[in-house]
């Protein structure tokens, strides 16, 4: 089913390419159609794990959880939420459900198993080797670039240490990503 059948069939009055145009914008550098299309990539990947209403809401979570993105701002998750219910014609309680899986990406943490499903795919890139956390790091690091350069390294630096415990199975490439942003 093609991304605007989905979003047709569940009444979302969005045309796929003004999302996508939305994902192209140009202060994104790593929250871009890249980061959308590796998402849908994921779930896709997953499909036999889900009935189609599962895939269908983690296809919509996907297209709407970034849809506004200004990386000065801390209300994207919550604004793209807010976007994603105004494109809603029926407010029931599957789109609720969306819905707080959208707001859920803020933090990462989860108030549903399919919530928490969404959450690891959007955090998949910590897990990955060092090349892509390395991109990764480079479109953040022009996201932020309104930040001075020992700002966004000290904030950095605290967010990927955080992530240490989390993602243990990567612990070596996520600490020469730490080296790396403190001496760059």
């Amino acid at each position: 089913m093609k991304l605007q059948d989905i979003l047709n069939k569940w009444k979302i009055k969005c045309d796929i390419y003004t999302l996508f145009s939305m994902w192209n914008e140009t202060q994104r550098h790593y929250h871009t159609l890249s980061h959308l299309n590796d998402l849908i990539r994921q779930i896709k990947e997953h499909i036999s794990e889900f009935t189609q209403e599962e895939y269908e809401k983690l296809i919509i979570t996907a297209l709407f959880h970034d849809c506004i993105y200004d990386p000065s701002k801390n209300d994207n998750e919550e604004k793209s939420a807010d976007f994603f219910m105004n494109c809603c014609v029926d407010k029931n309680k599957d789109i609720q459900e969306i819905n707080q899986m959208i707001l859920d990406t803020k933090t990462h943490k989860s108030n549903t198993k399919l919530s928490e499903i969404f959450n690891k795919f959007d955090m998949n890139i910590v897990e990955r080797k060092f090349s892509e956390l390395l991109e990764w790091e480079k479109g953040i690091a022009k996201e932020y670039s309104f930040y001075s350069k020992e700002e966004y390294k000290e904030g950095r630096i605290k967010f990927l240490e955080s992530l240490l415990d989390k993602y243990v199975n990567n612990t070596k490439n996520l600490l020469k990503l730490i080296d790396y942003v403190r001496n760059n």
